[in-house]
């Protein structure tokens, strides 16, 4: 555990967000490593499935750790009041309530996984596998979810070295299991499935055996469920969940435009997705570290400290941006033919398109810097309707100028990719206006209740 309201900013922030980069560095590989497998040994087609169903997949997810976000913003904001018999009543009202919705959610997405394909448009060359990949990451949901909730309690107390071990062990089991599954066993997209299904699982158990181990603040002896608490769980969780779920639907309906375009254009974007997941990871994870920081300091009433702390975390996020801007223009189409098959007579099309979507992007990331930045600040002051807002603003903003560049310049895939910055750029706007004026003061809920 780790007390951010004494101490040197610069070096607080920075030590407590590499870890959890280099975590989740490795928790994208999941991911990755499934789309470099199936398109290296079964084809760009299984390529295009795997990218139609983590779509679906994630939007699903995504609910989930919204509402993780409103448990560990409120553990951060007691552990800085020293409240901690309130804290660990946030623990047990979490677990019960997320354990339950997991099972609804699972159930729900594996019964309409061929519904929800339709409705993107999926091709029907590749829709057995995507539904086959989407079932069976559904039907474990659970495990991802809760890797992610005992990581973010973790991370909310300032741990952030123990689930990278973890995480470590898990992806390396993943890629051992792609490998066997995939190659040797000839199990396609399924077996892909299955190898990231079975690290999760392991992840999750680890990360709870971790935290019961080594933090007691954790452990829960007797589970009991405050509702005033599961209030408050939800107001800080539900914006968030809403804002992850909006994200991830406006990236289903930029996922139907980018299926009109054909295979190849499926393919290639998704290779590129997965290298910006990686990419954007640095500045996204020095957001999480200064949620944190902010949380931890508005809750013992030092906002002062917390100011310094966002903007000591934005200078170094704008600095990331503009070096991993550079890399991946250097280094791009290298990275790309990584998902390809040499012998898929499609590859050359889809290094060539992946390549143009790539460099259209990079060139604006320190729109993302800035985005992410505000959007750390304003969760860990527990303004969670703004840091709701600002993603949704982007989302909304990049899904209609994707569609009016198509439809009405008649653009082709790179639509897609000039629509992104166009988001960024706008809802940074906002969110400097929102900083300035100061309306997120007097919004921290620990403080207000003390």
């Amino acid at each position: 555990m780790k007390d951010f309201t004494k101490g040197n900013i610069s070096k607080q922030i920075l030590l407590f967000s590499l870890p959890m980069l280099i975590g989740n560095l490795f928790q994208q590989l999941y991911s990755m490593v499934d789309a470099i497998v199936v398109g290296n040994f079964v084809g760009g087609d299984a390529l295009a499935a795997v990218g139609v169903s983590m779509n679906v997949v994630m939007f699903a997810v995504s609910v989930l750790i919204g509402l993780t976000t409103g448990s560990s913003i409120l553990i951060s904001q007691f552990f800085g009041a020293k409240q901690y018999d309130r804290l660990k009543d946030v623990v047990s009202v979490s677990i019960m309530f997320m354990a339950g919705l997991a099972v609804v959610i699972a159930v729900s997405c594996v019964a309409l996984a061929p519904h929800l394909l339709r409705l993107l448009n999926t091709d029907p060359d590749i829709f057995e596998d995507a539904q086959t990949y989407m079932r069976i990451l559904m039907g474990g949901i659970a495990f991802p979810l809760f890797y992610n909730m005992y990581t973010a309690y973790l991370r909310a107390l300032g741990d952030s070295r123990g689930p990278l071990y973890i995480l470590i062990c898990a992806v390396s089991l993943n890629i051992v299991l792609d490998i066997i599954f995939v190659v040797p066993l000839g199990m396609g997209v399924a077996g892909a499935a299955y190898a990231t299904i079975i690290s999760q699982a392991m992840a999750a158990v680890l990360c709870y055996l971790y935290a019961r181990r080594r933090t007691p603040l954790l452990i829960v002896e007797k589970f009991r469920f405050d509702f005033e608490l599961f209030r408050l769980i939800l107001k800080y969780g539900a914006p968030a969940a809403l804002q992850l779920s909006f994200v991830s639907f406006a990236s289903l309906t930029i996922t139907r435009l980018i299926n009109s375009f054909g295979l190849v254009a499926m393919a290639g974007i998704t290779a590129v997705s997965r290298i910006d997941q990686i990419a954007i990871m640095p500045v996204v994870n020095l957001s999480m570290a200064l949620a944190t920081f902010v949380a931890q300091n508005m809750g013992a009433g030092l906002e002062d400290r917390a100011r310094k702390g966002f903007r000591t975390a934005l200078m170094y996020m704008l600095l990331l941006s503009v070096l991993i801007s550079g890399l991946l223009m250097a280094f791009g189409p290298g990275l790309i033919s990584l998902f390809l098959s040499p012998e898929d007579v499609n590859t050359p099309y889809i290094l060539d398109l992946g390549q143009r979507y790539l460099n259209i992007m990079v060139i604006f990331y320190f729109l993302f810097a800035f985005l992410f930045g505000f959007n750390g600040f304003l969760r860990g002051v527990g303004d969670a309707v703004m840091a709701m807002v600002l993603p949704m603003i982007s989302l909304t903003t990049r899904a209609l100028s994707a569609y009016a560049l198509v439809w009405f310049a008649d653009m082709g895939p790179e639509a897609l990719a000039w629509s992104i910055p166009i988001g960024w750029g706008i809802s940074s706007f906002i969110g400097w206006i929102y900083y300035k004026k100061r309306l997120w003061a007097g919004k921290t809920a620990v403080r207000a209740e003390s």
